[in-house]
């Protein structure tokens, strides 16, 4: 991987167009931000084996949240036992993010898994395997609003869509040869003849399956940015308190702020927890006067400013913010 890559104005088209076109084709790309193709598969490449970009596939977690079980799981460690447990927790591929974090707490880690069964066992079982553990404590997600699936590079937010009520009638379910798609799909641009080989399945069914998959909404297809050339270096999780009835209308609003990555309602005392991205440590005191202002029924009780992100949807990051490899997300896999 490259040790340093400034990207241009150019390779920054490139990523937001793969932000709202995960999969297109790299003729579409270069016909959107005016290269051809060619030169466009070539600064993908050259963006990727820097660790700057990756296309990244992963339940999508707001369908998840209604039919499955996604945690916010707060880690207490000894500070000598820090890097081991980021080392060992990296590699579960129920656990989609690791934060370090500061404000009273170690890591703080984003969980799919396929029930609150599943989910007991990684926390009962699992994290008390790590050595210097001091405590665990674990928000089941009930409602996810919005999610950095739709984030852009120019946070933009017309582009952004809040919680949608689920439809009416059958929806989607994860059958077995979605699961054998997904843990496939350890590139989110992967094409279907490289999936059918991984699969034993012919390329033309693997290409039906993946349709259904997204036009279903159970996919998410993501285009993963390190954060140093996003311009919002800052990362930040704020907890809030909300009185139900205004719940709904309060996070749907949060959604639309251009600095919310991912907002989700919790169990617990605090019933609603947000993720930021920020352009400097000085946008938390004025994001926090801004809802103040705006969103009179919201009442944050802590915040909390990520030291380091480990792991970000499946990306193993280094200590630059840098793709350096990926663990897809499984929330079927043994541990």
């Amino acid at each position: 991987m490259q040790d340093v890559l400034i990207p241009d104005e150019t390779d920054l088209r490139l990523v937001q167009a793969l932000q709202a076109a995960p999969r297109a084709t790299w003729h579409e790309i270069g016909r959107l931000i005016g290269v051809d193709s060619v030169t466009a598969t070539r600064r993908w490449q050259r963006l990727a084996e820097a660790g700057s970009a990756r296309v990244t596939a992963y339940p999508d977690v707001r369908l998840w949240a209604q039919d499955h079980c996604n945690a916010f799981i707060e880690v207490d460690l000894q500070p000598t036992a820090r890097a081991e447990a980021v080392a060992v927790l990296s590699r579960v591929p129920q656990i989609a993010s690791i934060s370090i974090v500061s404000s009273g707490r170690d890591l703080f880690l984003t969980v799919l898994t396929p029930d609150l069964a599943t989910l007991s066992r990684l926390v009962l079982e699992k994290l008390q395997q790590l050595s210097g553990l001091r405590g665990t404590r674990t928000h089941a997600i009930t409602t996810v609003y919005g999610e950095g699936n739709h984030w852009r590079l120019d946070a933009l937010s017309p582009q952004r869509r809040g919680y949608v009520p689920p439809a009416t009638g059958n929806r989607p379910v994860w059958k077995d040869h979605y699961r054998a798609v997904l843990r496939a799909l350890e590139d989110g641009r992967s094409p279907a003849a490289d999936i059918a080989a991984r699969t034993a399945k012919s390329g033309s069914t693997v290409r039906r399956w993946l349709n259904e998959m997204i036009d279903g909404g159970l996919l998410s297809l993501r285009c993963e940015v390190a954060q140093p050339i996003t311009g919002w270096p800052v990362a930040a999780t704020f907890w809030a308190r909300v009185p139900p009835a205004e719940l709904h209308r309060t996070a749907t609003a949060l959604t639309e702020l251009p600095e919310v990555r991912l907002c989700a309602a919790t169990t617990g005392a605090d019933n609603l927890v947000m993720t930021l991205w920020l352009r400097s440590l000085g946008d938390i005191q004025r994001l926090e006067a801004e809802l103040a202002g705006k969103l009179p029924a919201l009442t944050l009780t802590d915040r909390a400013v990520a030291l380091h992100a480990a792991k970000r949807m499946g990306c193993l990051l280094d200590d630059t913010g840098r793709i350096t490899d990926v663990v897809p997300i499984d929330p079927w896999a043994p541990f």
